[in-house]
């Protein structure tokens, strides 16, 4: 498949809302922070999620998940 939009592309924007989707599995696999809220832009360049997290200490925290496909032809 060639991409010929990169701003989102395509397969950016599905992997994001895949990777969005599988939260809940990732929420397990972090030991010491809850997930407490996921915000996705989908309509960005890049899209992006961001995750806000609660730890074992009630402190909050920020991870931001950004999509990025290289060029095509910069895959070898």
């Amino acid at each position: 498949m060639r991409t010929l939009h990169y701003n989102p592309s395509t397969l950016e924007v599905d992997f994001a809302k895949a990777f969005h989707e599988l939260s809940p599995q990732l929420e397990n696999k972090i030991n010491k922070a809850q997930v407490i809220e996921i915000k996705a832009d989908h309509t960005m360049d890049n899209p992006q999620l961001t995750f806000r997290l609660k730890d074992n200490e009630g402190d909050m925290h920020e991870i931001v998940v950004q999509i990025i496909q290289r060029p095509d032809n910069m895959v070898k």
